[in-house]
């Protein structure tokens, strides 16, 4: 079967189903970042995830340490948001870079839990 060619990919990102991030939500030290422009934010996001402008954001906006697992996400796979930001985390110096490249759109299809603001 062959793989399709994500900006993830072309990164050189591991990227992370959302059956996965789903699974892992909670547990200490995982991260979770949304990528999407703010209104989707705040019409929808993935429980405990934050928001953070994906070209405008240093290591101390991931209130994390450099261990923890981040998972970034944005709308869909054409989306080249959440990539960017994570590729930007992995130059940082993280080291437990993921991207969640099906994006809100594949959660939201899946019924999976949400958040408002």
């Amino acid at each position: 079967m062959r793989q399709q060619i994500t900006t993830a990919r072309l990164f050189g990102l591991e990227e992370i189903s959302p059956e996965d991030v789903l699974r892992r939500l909670g547990e200490p030290g995982v991260r979770v970042i949304d990528n999407n422009p703010c209104a989707s934010f705040k019409r929808h996001h993935i429980p405990g995830a934050r928001h953070l402008d994906p070209g405008d954001y240093g290591a101390v906006d991931l209130e994390c340490g450099q261990d923890d697992v981040l998972v970034f996400y944005c709308s869909d796979s054409l989306c080249g948001a959440a990539p960017y930001a994570a590729k930007r985390a992995r130059n940082m110096g993280f080291t437990h870079v993921f991207v969640m490249t099906q994006g809100l759109t594949a959660w939201l299809k899946k019924g999976y839990p949400v958040k408002k603001v």
